[in-house]
């Protein structure tokens, strides 16, 4: 059967919708971090190419995660006063932060970022699973976990360590006590354990005949990139290396939410009219990323009158980032909250937008 003549929320498992979109959007997109690399390689400025990804897709994904809490009623009455506490909470934290100890900030940024890109690869690493339903020994969830969520950080943490890891001029702290040669042994010596029992695990299941397709190219994909960005470059230019990696995530990302939109409308489980429209194929995707890529370029103006204006006598990186971060943050804790529970059995896709998924 044709699966593009199928409703948008019916799968083909194990697919999530079909092989060619998830192989375009959820896995084969990964493309995407080598082809942003050719430019870094090739000596393209860090602002434009910065300034590039987040116009394209860095700042339009955060705005999708919007689509589906802050505009959605039933997310609003259900976590009305979480959705409060945050918007106002957030923001001045990170107005604060910039103010008081703009260092700190990117460090923290940073690796809340590392963890998010994790944590969304895992979960699409899970709606796979239920999707497959291929019987697992015990404790395979959690090497899929220990593999993906270890992979960034065994180069990353030799250039912690050395004091080489750095966000343009800015040089991300760890703690002083972690600034040691032991660091990198016990980081490099966890992810190589699990490592060796995710392979050993893929290994068996392939010999039983249950391995996972979808679920095991995903993560194969995802902790090989996340190992090697940190060698693609180096000082100032380091940034830019996991700007290559936020691209891809940001594009998965934006697929993985237009996707829940789809299958929430088909499910009579969309209450805004306005998300309505941006539920769907053909014209609905493209309002979906224009109203994300508008929101974002709206956003991007505010921070540039904002620096024109120039109240705190900064320049315009750190007005950049005391917008982008604001909302950034936000949509961190959103996600880190969606991607934790739309895997639970008692999660319903009415008041947890991604359990539709599920």
């Amino acid at each position: 059967m044709d699966t593009a003549l199928l409703p948008v929320g019916r799968a083909t498992a194990p697919w999530l919708r079909d092989r060619r979109w998830d192989l375009t959007w959820l896995v084969g997109s990964a493309v995407i971090v080598p082809l942003v690399m050719v430019f870094v390689w090739a000596g393209v400025s860090n602002a434009l190419l910065n300034l590039t990804v987040t116009t394209i897709v860095g700042g339009p994904h955060l705005f999708a995660t919007y689509t589906a809490t802050y505009l959605d009623p039933r997310f609003r009455r259900s976590h009305g006063g979480s959705l409060a506490l945050i918007t106002i909470l957030i923001p001045a934290a990170v107005v604060w932060m910039t103010l008081a100890d703009f260092q700190i900030l990117m460090s923290l940024f940073i690796f809340a970022a590392s963890i998010h890109v994790l944590q969304q690869n895992a979960f699409i690493a899970d709606a796979y699973r239920r999707r497959g339903a291929k019987p697992e020994r015990p404790g395979a969830r959690w090497i899929d976990y220990g593999f993906i969520g270890l992979s960034f950080y065994p180069i990353a943490s030799s250039k912690l360590v050395e004091g080489t890891f750095l966000l343009g001029d800015t040089e991300i702290l760890i703690p002083a006590f972690f600034k040691t040669g032991a660091t990198v042994w016990l980081v490099s010596g966890a992810f190589a354990v699990f490592a060796g029992a995710w392979i050993a695990k893929t290994a068996d299941e392939a010999r039983r005949g249950v391995l996972n397709g979808p679920k095991t190219l995903l993560i194969g994909v995802t902790a090989t990139v996340a190992f090697f960005v940190p060698l693609a470059a180096s000082g100032a230019r380091l940034e830019l290396a996991f700007q290559a990696i936020n691209a891809w995530h940001s594009f998965q990302y934006l697929g993985l939410v237009w996707f829940v939109h789809t299958v929430r409308q088909e499910r009579g489980l969309t209450a805004s009219p306005f998300v309505a429209r941006l539920s769907g194929t053909g014209r609905a995707a493209v309002w979906y990323y224009g109203f994300c890529f508008l929101a974002s370029a709206t956003l991007l103006l505010g921070m540039l009158a904002l620096s024109k204006a120039d109240p705190f006598r900064l320049p315009f990186e750190r007005y950049y980032y005391m917008g982008v971060l604001s909302c950034l943050l936000i949509h961190y804790a959103l996600d880190g909250w969606l991607f934790t529970v739309s895997g639970f059995r008692s999660a319903r896709a009415e008041r947890v937008p991604y359990a539709a998924l599920a």
